[in-house]
């Protein structure tokens, strides 16, 4: 999210606080007078300079890679998670800004692979490295990117858009990565290599839908990517545009591995709900929009301030993934 990476290092001195990502935008931006039209006042994923949006995000070892993981692939989820917030605009991006606080364990043989998955994305994404910054912590590796494009004229969506009676779309399957890191972090759970694999690999590797910018930007009512859960990215299109949803669970798509490991395994339904880092992108729009491959039709926007969940009675706690600080 714009302007959070700024305040990582707040990290290990604030976490006591039991204080999450949005309530520090909450009390310590939105409602200062810091916040002004270039910043969206702090309520989406980009902000919006002289025709130019930017975005940043960071990733930390031991949070969101580990240092067993390939370093190749460490460097494409970087970039991955950060052009996601510009897709999800409707944009496509082309500059970034890399900086690395590399820890204990990033020898030079780690920044050699490392930097050779860098510029594989770069090339795939067509992003142009301009600059960044280089440093040690005594610890693990913060890595983090700025990322940015030109908007050419060319309008982009934000949260804050949608309007009543506009259905509400996902694209991909939801869930895997939340799924994905479960595993990681629980190995005694049964499960076919197969789903395993492809579970964690969607945790390790994000896909985000470049493929589907110019679909967004040309349909898209209100837009964001997920990032910290279907439930809470929804909530704050709702927020933003003062309005309320109604979605069917039912009709959120799920891959296989997610079906099978539910089934198996019930109080993981959850982390379709309220598990982080899918980097799909949610959207409202006009009917219909499901003709489109990789898009499905889960729900729709109404008066009020609630999300709805029409078929789905399990009682869990729905706050979505947040960062604590």
């Amino acid at each position: 999210m714009v302007f959070w990476t700024l305040f990582q290092k707040f990290t290990e001195k604030m976490k006591y606080n039991n204080m999450n990502e949005f309530d520090f935008i909450e009390k310590y931006l939105s409602s200062k007078k810091n916040s002004n039209k270039f910043s969206l006042n702090f309520k989406d994923d980009v902000g919006h300079v002289n025709d130019n949006i930017f975005s940043t995000d960071t990733i930390c070892e031991g949070i969101h890679f580990f240092s067993e993981d390939d370093p190749s692939m460490v460097a494409k989820k970087l970039i991955r998670v950060n052009i996601s917030d510009i897709i999800a605009k409707g944009i496509r991006p082309m500059f970034c800004l890399l900086n690395l606080s590399l820890g204990k364990k990033a020898n030079i043989d780690w920044l050699d692979k490392f930097m050779k998955g860098f510029h594989s994305d770069l090339d795939f994404y067509k992003l142009n490295l301009i600059g960044g910054d280089t440093t040690k912590t005594l610890q693990k590796s913060v890595l983090s990117l700025t990322i940015f494009a030109d908007l050419k004229g060319k309008k982009f969506i934000k949260r804050s858009s949608s309007k009543k009676n506009d259905f509400i779309y996902v694209t991909g399957s939801i869930g895997d990565s939340s799924l994905g890191l479960y595993l990681r972090k629980n190995k005694n759970i049964k499960i076919s290599k197969k789903h395993s694999d492809y579970l964690i690999n969607r945790y390790l590797l994000p896909q985000p839908r470049i493929d589907l910018v110019n679909f967004i930007n040309k349909n898209a009512s209100a837009s964001t990517d997920i990032s910290d859960g279907l439930y809470s990215d929804l909530s704050n299109i709702c927020k933003t545009s003062n309005l309320g949803s109604e979605i069917y669970f039912s009709k959120i798509p799920l891959s296989d591995a997610a079906i099978k490991i539910i089934k198996d395994n019930p109080s993981l339904v959850k982390n379709i709900l309220s598990g982080g880092d899918d980097y799909e992108v949610l959207f409202t729009g006009p009917p219909n929009l499901d003709r489109k491959k990789n898009v499905t039709k889960i729900g729709k926007m109404i008066t009020g301030n609630k999300i709805k969940l029409i078929d789905f009675d399990d009682r869990i706690r729905l706050d979505g993934y947040k960062h604590e600080i």
